[in-house]
């Protein structure tokens, strides 16, 4: 099974709309992918919505940023 379980949208950081993340990670033959977006959740239903369409599964992601010490 081909997973990507590190990908970005233009939710966060990334340069492409969720959908089109998708759409690029199943023609490189991606079976499994999470979308793990800096700080936001936003992308998701976009995500899935895509992923189902093309028989993927989705995993919910987020990469959250956090700060050590005082």
């Amino acid at each position: 099974m081909n997973v990507d379980l590190h990908c970005h949208s233009n939710a966060s950081d990334g340069a492409l709309a969720p959908a089109v993340v998708v759409a690029r990670a199943h023609e490189q033959g991606v079976q499994l992918l999470a979308l793990t977006d800096h700080d936001t959740l936003e992308g998701l239903t976009e995500a899935r919505v895509a992923a189902q369409a093309l028989g993927m599964q989705l995993i919910n992601g987020v990469e959250l940023s956090c700060l050590w010490g005082g």
